[in-house]
């Protein structure tokens, strides 16, 4: 019985230890481009790629949220698009960096949009291009961080 009770007692500091050390994180996008007003934003840019089923990004890391404004903007013309790659139908802008810990839901991320961007402005969503993995919306986003970005059918974020 003593050597059970120890060996469970093991178990239970050796799954503490692995929890403590296990750090939550969330889905990260990036810009891969910028033409003619088009920004071209994707879960693989500047050879970093994101993990859209269980996040990429520790919690703990300040970064700015890549918010959407889908108020219908048409696809310009000539502008090539796929599953991968589609267009989102409006316009993209970041935030202030934020700590990914700090958003606590998908309602506290599109507020902290919509406060600092205006109203109609949420966080920019893994498939608001109707496919995934990537997509297009005029702006002008910085190509030299990652985003905070959301999915809606995978516990990659923060929040989850």
């Amino acid at each position: 019985m003593a050597l059970f009770h120890s060996s469970l007692i093991g178990l239970l500091v050796l799954a503490s230890l692995l929890a403590m050390t296990t750090a939550k994180k969330g889905m990260t996008w990036g810009r891969v481009s910028h033409i003619s007003g088009v920004d071209r934003v994707s879960c693989t840019a500047n050879a970093v790629a994101c993990n859209a089923y269980v996040g990429d990004t520790e919690c703990a890391t300040f970064l700015p949220i890549l918010c959407i404004n889908k108020d219908g903007s048409p696809k310009p013309a000539g502008l090539a698009t796929d599953f991968y790659n589609g267009w989102a139908s409006g316009n993209i802008a970041l935030t202030i960096h934020v700590k990914g810990s700090d958003l606590t839901s998908l309602s506290v991320a599109n507020m902290l949009c919509s406060t600092q961007l205006g109203s109609g402005w949420r966080i920019a969503e893994h498939h608001d291009g109707s496919g995934g993995w990537g997509w297009q919306a005029y702006g002008n986003v910085r190509n030299d961080t990652r985003y905070w970005t959301h999915i809606n059918d995978q516990p990659g974020n923060c929040w989850n």
